[in-house]
């Protein structure tokens, strides 16, 4: 996981600038060596750009040159390559990529804007995998990873369900590691006679926009003693059951071809059609031993179905509202982050669609700017200097 507040370069330069690497136009053609290699991949990596400091120090001849940071770059890189792979992945046909194997895949529902499928796992048959894919205009974005970084407001938005009993407790930030790199404990109530379950999951962002037009959020549990991540990661509280979690989120360019894609996209405010849009297509997928025996299939498709079903579309209408400002605490946060996250955010998007202008025409950047709403403007001159400490503090981290 990223741990840049405790890890220390041993090379790198002191300016922010990526360091020079010989072209194949030199006159000696001469590869790049590997202090180039390993100082460019940690210029990358504190860019966000993990996958693409993997790549670099992949090609390191010398393996003794690099130090135990980054290994574990290397191995979280790995792990999120994986995710993608597997999220990716086409859902009508076996995990292993055989188009003539059978798909493990059950399509639970589909509306005009998502579609749901799940599988069951596990030696009993009780391990829950679930994927939700949703196309939004790339105007929802910002709002939307609002919404996800802001774990602390999860209480104030995620339903809760009476019969069964079951919603969240406790959402509850343990660290932040990086501009969308957290380590967050959750906590949730469970039908009588099944003791609270919980789950301290990590949360590593990874930009690959430039290689693969990707941007993604992995998600991890972590247990007591883990090694992987420099957080304390504390035993469970008041009996409650720790569950394995393991999943994340990916945004993406959406393809055309997507069932869920939409043959015009309007303007969510007004009603109007809005060309100059583009979609992404958000797809989460997630995977939960929750430590129960057994669970009938009744339970199943409630979950799937109801709680998975209303939990996605309460998201998706949270980020509406922050979008169109009706959101002020999420407001307040995106305020206090622009400088730091949000912009970054913005212009990582328009990189996503910046090869698209020419096809397109028009500005890219329209769509992307609109999806503050009145965020955007709400406060800005009196955010600047809080802003700036903000960004001055995440420098410093």
């Amino acid at each position: 996981f990223q741990s840049k507040g405790t890890a220390k370069m041993a090379t790198g330069s002191s300016t922010g600038a990526a360091p020079d690497v010989p072209t194949s136009s030199s006159v000696s053609e001469e590869l790049p060596s590997d202090a180039t290699l390993i100082a460019q991949a940690e210029h990358e990596y504190q860019e966000d750009r993990l996958l693409a400091a993997a790549r670099l120090l992949r090609q390191v001849q010398d393996e003794s040159r690099l130090q135990d940071v980054h290994r574990k770059m290397l191995r979280t890189a790995g792990d999120c390559e994986a995710f993608v792979h597997s999220i990716t992945s086409s859902v009508d046909h076996g995990d292993g990529g055989n188009d003539d194997a059978p798909s493990e895949w059950n399509k639970q529902g589909e509306t005009d804007d998502s579609v749901i499928y799940y599988k069951m796992g596990g030696e009993q048959g009780n391990c829950l995998t679930a994927r939700v894919e949703t196309p939004i205009p790339s105007s929802l974005l910002v709002p939307l990873l609002s919404v996800l970084n802001e774990c602390e407001l999860y209480k104030t938005w995620l339903p809760s369900f009476e019969k069964p009993r079951l919603g969240v407790t406790k959402s509850e930030k343990l660290s932040q590691t990086g501009r969308v790199s957290q380590v967050l404990a959750v906590a949730t109530d469970s039908p009588w006679p099944l003791a609270t379950r919980e789950a301290i999951i990590g949360a590593v962002a990874f930009d690959d926009i430039d290689a693969k037009g990707d941007i993604g959020v992995r998600l991890v549990g972590l247990h007591t003693g883990s090694s992987e991540t420099d957080v304390e990661i504390p035993p469970p509280e008041g009996g409650a059951v720790r569950v394995d979690f393991d999943g994340g989120f990916l945004f993406r360019k959406c393809p055309e071809d997507h069932p869920s894609f939409p043959t015009k996209t309007r303007d969510t405010n007004n009603g109007a059609e809005d060309d100059d849009e583009h979609m992404l297509l958000v797809s989460f997928l997630m995977y939960v031993d929750s430590k129960i025996n057994f669970l009938p299939q009744s339970l199943i498709n409630f979950l799937v179905r109801t709680v998975i079903g209303r939990m996605w579309e309460k998201f998706l209408t949270v980020a509406e509202d922050v979008k169109a400002g009706k959101r002020p605490r999420h407001a307040e946060a995106i305020a206090a982050k622009r400088a730091c996250l949000y912009d970054w955010v913005e212009q990582r998007v328009e990189s996503l669609f910046e090869k698209h202008r020419s096809n397109h025409g028009g500005d890219v950047t329209s769509g992307i700017t609109r999806g503050l709403g009145d965020v955007n403007t709400e406060n800005k001159e009196a955010g600047t200097i809080e802003n700036s400490k903000e960004y001055l503090s995440y420098i410093q981290c």
